[in-house]
């Protein structure tokens, strides 16, 4: 991460883990091609079964805008969209301080 970026961060409760993994690695493979994109962590709690995170790293928030539109009708999308049945958090944040 550098500290010119935009990170987003999106936590989500899921009903099935395995599957939502499964569906999260295709959407992954396709946000590569997305303009503006940088890194993607994939997040799983140690906690909660049913929670996981994303923390997507974007050139900056035009990108991560035009993202967030783009994934609605992206078919790789879908699976993952339907595999996430709540939305705690989605946030886009910018970097301050780094150590």
């Amino acid at each position: 991460m550098t500290a010119t970026t935009v990170l987003e961060l999106a936590v989500c409760s899921v009903a099935d883990r395995p599957a939502a993994e499964d569906a999260r690695r295709a959407a992954m493979a396709a946000v590569k091609t997305y303009p503006g994109f940088v890194s993607w962590k994939a997040l799983n709690s140690l906690d909660q079964r049913d929670l996981i995170a994303d923390l997507v790293e974007w050139s900056d928030k035009e990108s991560a805008d035009a993202a967030a539109a783009k994934v609605q009708a992206d078919p790789a999308f879908a699976p993952y969209m339907a595999a996430i049945t709540g939305v705690t958090l989605m946030q886009h944040f910018s970097t301050t301080d780094t150590i």
